[in-house]
């Protein structure tokens, strides 16, 4: 990448950074109508074009064009995911309320929506569900990976593909949290810890924030192998919610049950290190749970708090990862069928090309 163009993606992420503010809202930065015509895209691939333009127009900031055809774009977004998401949770409870969460797919702010992820406490059930999705017609089959089966709402036929491209319309139904066949949360240990979502008023159920966050940090390294501005955001924003309700040791108890240990303090310290330099700030209950995690003085060597986002996990990390959760025993079974599952030399040369890509290349997650 051109020395120029990091230093313009860097002082992109500053003005986002700034115009948001930690915590969400407290944000100084006034960005100007040529500003925001020029980082409204980059905000967007970041994964927090909602959230940033919707700070500044609760400022009162200018929108330029680019930045209200947006705006207006995610908010219908929102609400048509929003719309998806009901439904898909009042089908499921026909004959399975209580028995299934969502995961990765409500944010606790302003956020763009991408597919819908949801997975059963009793991976025995998962066929039979996904039969009961798709039996009126509600939702159509459109592909099926090792470990899941992926949906689209009707209302998305015709214009749907495998990109996911728009999201809105994928239902991704998991037999098991899991990137193929290797499973990184085990749904049998998940069934006390959901809480419940209201979206257009029906109670949505979701996984607690301790469980959730943790969830969503293993994947972040891996398979993602990013750390994106929303990333910072959604740890800051659930830390609040955890510390209300009195979960921050809960927590640091989901992540040793899971053994996600070491990929959590992965993120925690990227947090750590982008609050003292993008606002100054030390946050005592990102030091508690890096203490708690065992990673008390864990640095990522490399890492620009200041620099340019999103930032690209390094090798080393993507599969320190990966060995840790080997002491899981779920996840090691799982891993062995992945190996015997890459005995077929068209699995293998597609598990090759997907580890290509995401520790060689660098490819990271972009929202679309």
């Amino acid at each position: 990448m051109l020395r120029g163009d990091t230093e313009t993606r860097a002082g992109k992420s500053r003005l986002i950074f700034q115009t948001i503010g930690s915590p969400i809202g407290s944000g100084t930065a006034q960005p100007t109508l040529a500003e925001l015509e020029a980082i409204t895209e980059f905000a967007f691939k970041s994964r927090v074009g909602l959230l940033f333009l919707d700070e500044c127009l609760k400022r009162g900031v200018e929108l330029g064009p680019k930045a209200r055809e947006l705006h207006g774009s995610l908010m219908a977004r929102r609400r048509e995911t929003d719309r998806v998401v009901v439904k898909l949770a009042r089908k499921l409870d026909e004959v399975a309320k209580g028995e299934w969460v969502l995961f990765k797919s409500i944010k606790p702010f302003a956020a763009t929506p991408n597919d819908t992820d949801w997975f059963p406490f009793d991976a025995g059930r998962h066929a039979a569900l996904v039969r009961h999705l798709t039996e009126d017609g509600s939702f159509k089959w459109m592909e099926t990976a090792p470990r899941q089966t992926t949906l689209v709402e009707e209302g998305g036929v015709g214009i749907t593909d495998t990109t996911k491209k728009g999201g809105i319309y994928y239902i991704d139904c998991y037999v098991a949290p899991s990137t193929d066949y290797f499973i990184y949360l085990d749904p049998r240990r998940m069934r006390n810890h959901v809480a419940h979502a209201e979206i257009d008023g029906y109670p949505v159920p979701v996984l607690q924030p301790h469980v959730e966050l943790a969830s969503i940090l293993f994947h972040n390294v891996f398979p993602e192998k990013s750390f994106s501005i929303e990333s910072y955001y959604l740890v800051k924003r659930y830390l609040d919610l955890m510390e209300e309700a009195g979960v921050l040791d809960g927590f640091v108890a989901v992540c040793r049950e899971q053994k996600v240990e070491y990929a959590c303090a992965v993120n925690l310290a990227l947090t750590r290190e982008i609050d003292r330099v993008q606002f100054g700030l030390a946050d005592a209950r990102i030091d508690r749970l890096l203490e708690g995690l065992g990673h008390a003085g864990l640095r990522i060597a490399g890492f620009d708090a200041a620099g340019a986002f999103p930032y690209s996990f390094p090798a080393g990390v993507f599969w320190r990862a990966f060995l840790s959760k080997q002491r899981d025993r779920t996840s090691f079974l799982s891993t062995l069928n992945q190996f015997f599952h890459m005995l077929n030399p068209v699995f293998f040369v597609d598990v090759v090309r997907i580890v290509w890509r995401r520790t060689v290349r660098g490819g990271v997650y972009e929202q679309n």
